[in-house]
């Protein structure tokens, strides 16, 4: 066989199914941790209701950062149990150029609002009012106990009067 053909051939049998797999659904159970994701127009409604403040992961299928997030943080007991105390959250797929949503009144698809909300990488998670004013947002990977507090600071609101350096001295 050809090296180009041998090349071809390759690409079809082992690394489109790769892909394909890349791409499935951050709804994925496969993905997910077991906290109940929920999509953005749903955790905003819920948000307005509950008076809670909502946090958005900003996901690519693809991504092991991603990944890792789901499986290391949003897996861990104390995480969980803060989030369902005190945020909505939802889950974003920061390149799905396909699926529309409505957010404050816009329709966008879920690509476009990743990057109205400061999309930098994957994963980014975006902390937002329950009105769905910003707050912040914190790009990367973060571990789990650095996760719980700027969990702990937003949830407490504790950034409404100082840093998050000062906030961090406090709980020492």
């Amino acid at each position: 066989m050809r090296r180009s053909t041998y090349l071809c051939w390759l690409s079809l049998t082992v690394l489109l199914p790769l892909t394909a797999q890349a791409q499935s659904s951050l709804f994925d159970p496969a993905i997910m941790a077991p906290i109940g994701w929920q999509r953005v127009e749903e955790a905003m409604a819920a948000a307005a209701q509950s008076g809670k403040k909502v946090l958005i992961d900003i996901s690519a299928p693809w991504c092991p950062w991603c990944r890792r997030m789901q499986k290391e943080v949003y897996a861990d007991s104390a995480v969980v149990a803060y989030l369902k105390a005190h945020f909505e959250y939802a889950r974003l797929n920061g390149e799905d150029t396909a699926r529309k949503l409505t957010f404050r009144g816009y329709e966008l698809t879920e690509a476009e609002l990743a990057q109205a909300l400061g999309l930098s990488g994957y994963p980014t998670t975006v902390f937002l009012e329950p009105d769905g004013t910003y707050i912040t947002r914190v790009p990367g990977f973060v571990p789990t106990e650095t996760f719980l507090q700027i969990l702990r600071f937003i949830g407490s609101e504790a950034y409404r009067t100082q840093s998050f350096e000062e906030f961090m001295e406090q709980q020492r």
